[in-house]
């Protein structure tokens, strides 16, 4: 999804960091310069990252079995995963990135597709409040488990974003968007959406997730169901939410689709979404 408007006095900038695209708007002059935002972005991108094997995250999944002393940035990422892992029932599981290794994504898809290795027996993911625990400023990890916060921080990031750019401002993070403020009309920030509508939010959060994109194979792609530890085959194929901020808007859809309709039709109850576009089989 993208931020659609270049209406007078709109300050713009796009980059690509994370692998994907970003755009940042602010309806006049941003708080924190453009070029700060984007120098932002990258330190969280290298702290981050999976696939540096010096960054924070690597580190810790590194240390599993023993207390890692990590950061304040990074306990909160953690924190939100596990909170996030509790609302979805585990649908969400940062700690799927073992199985994202036995289907082939072992590698950034800046460099390539991943390769397709002979299925698996199925291997369910433990709950993530089993695997991983917290105390101040430190983590632990159960042995032989690592985590991959992918699947949560672009939202996430989005929110932080807007925060920086000041009252009238929007992000979006490889798709996933937050919106501040009335937009540059004065009627919300406008948002096109993967259908080809455009939607105006103010104050809220758009992200889509889905099984288009990122696949290899023939059934490989990068949505890793908890249940089985395979990718999703669920009922929905994509779902596109809004909701009250872009971290929940990110979570929610991804729980969506590896869920199906039951998990999205429980999710649709959040009084912090406010609606969900789904995308599948019929029921």
């Amino acid at each position: 999804m993208t931020i659609t408007t270049t209406t007078p006095h709109l300050h713009r900038h796009t980059c690509a960091v994370f692998t994907c695209e970003v755009t940042l708007a602010s309806h006049g002059p941003p708080a924190l310069p453009f070029t700060d935002v984007e120098h932002r972005l990258r330190d969280l991108d290298r702290r981050f990252s999976r696939f540096r094997p010096d960054s924070e995250l690597s580190r810790l999944n590194a240390a599993a079995g023993t207390w890692h002393h990590i950061s304040d940035d990074l306990h909160a990422m953690l924190r939100h995963a596990l909170d996030v892992a509790a609302a979805s029932t585990d649908l969400v599981n940062a700690a799927v990135l073992p199985r994202l290794h036995t289907a082939g994504y072992t590698h950034s898809w800046a460099t390539g597709a991943p390769h397709t290795p002979p299925p698996a027996p199925p291997a369910p993911v433990p709950p993530l409040h089993t695997v991983l625990h917290l105390r101040p400023r430190a983590a632990r990890l159960a042995p032989g488990h690592h985590v991959d916060v992918a699947a949560l921080a672009k939202g996430r990031w989005a929110d932080d974003v807007i925060t920086w750019l000041g009252p009238n401002s929007a992000a979006s993070i490889g798709g996933d968007v937050a919106c501040r403020g009335p937009g540059p009309d004065g009627d919300g920030w406008p948002i096109a959406l993967p259908d080809g509508r455009t939607l105006l939010v103010r104050d809220g959060g758009v992200a889509t997730s889905g099984t288009g994109r990122r696949r290899w194979g023939t059934d490989r792609h990068h949505l890793i169901d908890p249940r089985t530890g395979h990718p999703t085959t669920s009922d929905i194929t994509q779902a596109t939410v809004l909701a009250r901020t872009g971290a929940c808007a990110d979570w929610v859809a991804t729980a969506a689709v590896i869920g199906g309709h039951p998990a999205a039709d429980q999710l649709a109850t959040r009084t912090d979404v406010h609606h969900l576009w789904l995308t599948g089989t019929p029921r």
